[in-house]
Parts: structure tokens; sequence; C-alpha cells
């Protein structure tokens, strides 16, 4: 058995396809176009939930980029902040 690969632009005429004609049965759309109706069925699912999914916000991105920066200065922070009461409780002992 070899397995096809189809054109991304295939996939997307394919899923619209079924889309247009949602009472045409899916092993019939499939037929016509010459693939598997299991395969079909996977592309349709899959742009189901690429619609479903929400849109990646570039604002949250930056948001959590300037976040993760400043939980790693504060990081940094703490570990001398800690050094430095270890260091002068010593010192306190003597």
């Amino acid at each position: 058995m070899v397995r096809r690969i189809y054109p991304v632009e295939f996939v997307k005429d394919a899923v619209a396809l079924v889309a247009a004609h949602p009472k045409r049965p899916l092993a019939q759309t499939a037929r016509e176009l010459g693939v598997n109706a299991e395969t079909l069925r996977t592309w349709v699912r899959t742009a189901k939930k690429a619609q479903e999914a929400p849109p990646d916000q570039p604002e949250d991105s930056d948001e959590v980029r300037a976040l993760r920066k400043r939980v790693a200065e504060l990081e940094v922070e703490k570990d001398i902040l800690r050094k430095a009461a270890a260091y002068f409780a010593k010192e306190m002992d003597r």
C-alpha cells in the first residue's frame, strides 16, 4: 500500500467541498475526489479542530515573553539575597 501525499491546496478544497455540501455522504465525496473516505474524514476533523482553537495573539506572546524575563530577573535577585543572608548569618555567629 502506497501512502500518498496530497497538496495542501487540494486538502483545503476537499474540506471546503465537504463543508459546502453537508447532506452529501462523505464517502461519496471521497470517491469523487479519488481519496480514501477515512483520509477525507481526518482532514475534515483536523480542519474543525483548527477552527475551534483560539488564534495565537501576538500581544500575549510579547506579554508572556516580558513576564518570563521578569521572573528570571527576580529569581537571580532571590538567589543573591539568599546567599547574602547566609553570608551575614555566618558572620553573626563568629
